[in-house]
């Protein structure tokens, strides 16, 4: 079980670095890996591009405290706009500005898909499977 675990670090280590090139080349070294889930959470998740603290944090896998910071650093780079849920006036709705959406527009097709998965012999089946396996550990 060792070993697969090291992999999955592994594997994430690699993202984390192929991503980040990716942004530098692109003339974002300021943005990271995480601040990019955040604002692909709310293009491909949400309905409108919006969500509660709690939905993002739910959805990104992060805990509410270490989310705040990237919220906050998200603004200060005008990407993000907080404002206060009419219905529960203890929550913020987080919503994407219409410099976000560019930046996601731009960058997806290159900063996040940075394998080739033409390249990867594996079949759909098999991803399938893993993803199935990773869910499982994750729920145990």
């Amino acid at each position: 079980m060792h070993y697969y675990f090291n992999a999955v670090l592994k594997l994430r280590q690699d993202l984390r670095q192929r991503v980040q090139k990716k942004l530098i080349e692109h003339g974002h070294a300021d943005i990271t890996l995480e601040m990019t889930q955040v604002l692909y959470f709310l293009s491909f998740s949400t309905e409108k591009g919006e969500a509660n603290q709690q939905e993002i944090a739910d959805g990104i896998a992060k805990n509410k405290s270490s989310l705040t910071s990237l919220i906050d650093n998200l603004l200060k780079r005008d990407m993000l706009e907080r404002r206060i849920n009419p219905e529960n006036r203890r929550n913020n709705i987080i919503s994407l500005t219409e410099k976000a959406k560019q930046f996601v527009q731009d960058l997806y097709p290159d900063v996040y898909q940075t394998y080739d998965i033409k390249k990867i012999q594996l079949s759909l089946e098999d991803i399938q499977a893993l993803t199935k396996t990773l869910n499982l550990i994750i729920e145990s």
